[in-house]
């Protein structure tokens, strides 16, 4: 039999913990932007008569916003150092 505590059996049970995924959360949060600001420039670039430059660095600018929002509760979240009983 395995004396192995409870947090133990948790881990190995779910895989790597969340603190350790820092990396991941930094690329998708990159690629999440990436993403956004070429959707920006293609609307910019190839529909100007239906994107204006000045309404596409408006929209960029507020969705980096909730992005960065969302990454920080996403870090802030997943950085909490668990309870101990």
């Amino acid at each position: 039999m395995s004396k192995d505590t409870p947090r133990d059996e948790v881990e190995r049970m779910i895989g790597r913990r969340v603190e350790n995924m820092k990396g991941l959360y930094i690329i998708g949060f990159a690629l999440a932007w990436a993403a956004l600001a070429f959707g920006v420039w293609v609307g910019v670039t190839y529909y100007p008569w239906a994107y204006a430059l000045h309404s596409g660095l408006y929209a960029l600018t507020v969705l980096t916003i909730i992005e960065a929002l969302g990454f920080f509760f996403i870090w802030k979240t997943a950085m909490e150092k668990p309870v101990n009983p």
